[in-house]
């Protein structure tokens, strides 16, 4: 199934990220053209309230465990102030910093993993008989499960999420 996003993407981590959980955070924040809040020793309500500006938006915190970064939230702002989704993960970060070369406002979601159909229920499906090779993130199952990005001209950022599962509230 193919997904598009449709919504501001507002990022934050938990309190004091290690390097890993910033490097990821930035790597989204370049992904997406999202914005990011440093979190610092800001409280998670001022955060929110900080999100609530802009309009039609989502938030992503990344937490972590170990100076890992193994969790995000995502916020409806519009909704409520709990999270809709909690996405269980694994990261693997590339060696170097490759450059990022993406529209922000035209990611799609490439999902071949039926059991994370439902996961998908907040983003708009899309209809295409075309096949997508760039600005896109595929997620696959290849002994585990996977999603990789992929820039404007098709190649692969070395950026993989291992999803480990998630809940839905």
């Amino acid at each position: 199934m193919l997904y598009k996003i449709n919504s501001k993407i507002i990022i934050s981590t938990s309190r004091k990220p290690s390097q890993i959980t910033r490097r990821f955070a930035q790597f989204l924040k370049h992904y997406f053209n999202a914005t990011y809040i440093n979190r610092g020793k800001t409280s998670f309500t001022k955060i929110l309230n900080q999100a609530k500006q802009h309009e039609n938006s989502v938030l992503l915190i990344i937490t972590e465990t170990k100076g890992n970064p193994s969790n995000i939230d995502v916020y409806n702002l519009e909704d409520e102030d709990n999270p809709l989704i909690n996405i269980h993960l694994s990261v693997s970060l590339p060696q170097h910093n490759n450059p990022i070369n993406t529209n922000g406002d035209e990611i799609t979601f490439i999902n071949k993993v039926k059991d994370y159909n439902e996961l998908f229920d907040v983003f708009a499906p899309v209809e295409s008989n075309e096949k997508i090779k760039s600005n896109c993130i595929l997620i696959e199952d290849k002994e585990e499960i996977c999603a990789r990005f992929f820039d404007k001209k098709g190649n692969d950022t070395k950026y993989k999420v291992y999803l480990k599962g998630f809940n839905i509230y």
